[in-house]
């Protein structure tokens, strides 16, 4: 007979190893590429905030292009510098405010981003922390952004 001591355990490691399995199924799940995904609409899809990105602390000296469609963000500029692209996007509700968090990878590059922001009465604001892991040390860069919105569109029923 199995001690209750030991099946707990044993029911202990199956299902972290369960969580696991589906943390690793999500993480690796491409958000909208064609490759069988649902693509699931969020709050924000149809918006899109003109504004600017610069490092934590300093000026805000590069033009961007935020923009929220079928459930992923993309920086438009991170995506034409260094091809980052469009990922799921999710958000918390507090009212008018929406305040979300994506994360996403460069494709040939040991970096990400991860971004957070507000969205509230047009505008959208944030932080964004980019980092990139060498072989010796790992960069991090913080920075921040801030936009207004120039379109929102619909989203198909």
């Amino acid at each position: 007979m199995i001690s209750i001591m030991r099946m707990r355990c044993v029911l202990s490691v199956a299902m972290v190893l369960g969580l696991l399995a589906l943390h690793s199924a999500a993480a690796e799940s491409p958000a909208a590429d064609g490759a069988g995904s649902r693509i699931i609409a969020g709050p924000l899809d149809g918006l899109t905030f003109v504004g600017m990105l610069g490092p934590s602390g300093k000026p805000k000296d590069t033009a961007d292009r935020f923009v929220f469609e079928n459930g992923t963000f993309v920086s438009k500029e991170c995506e034409l510098r260094c091809e980052y692209p469009a990922r799921p996007y999710f958000t918390r509700v507090d009212g008018d405010r929406v305040e979300f968090i994506s994360e996403t990878r460069c494709p040939y590059k040991d970096a990400t981003i991860v971004w957070r922001g507000t969205v509230e009465n047009g505008r959208i604001s944030g932080r964004s922390s980019w980092m990139a892991r060498r072989w010796y040390w790992t960069v991090e860069t913080i920075f921040e952004f801030e936009g207004e919105l120039v379109a929102a569109t619909s989203a198909p029923d």
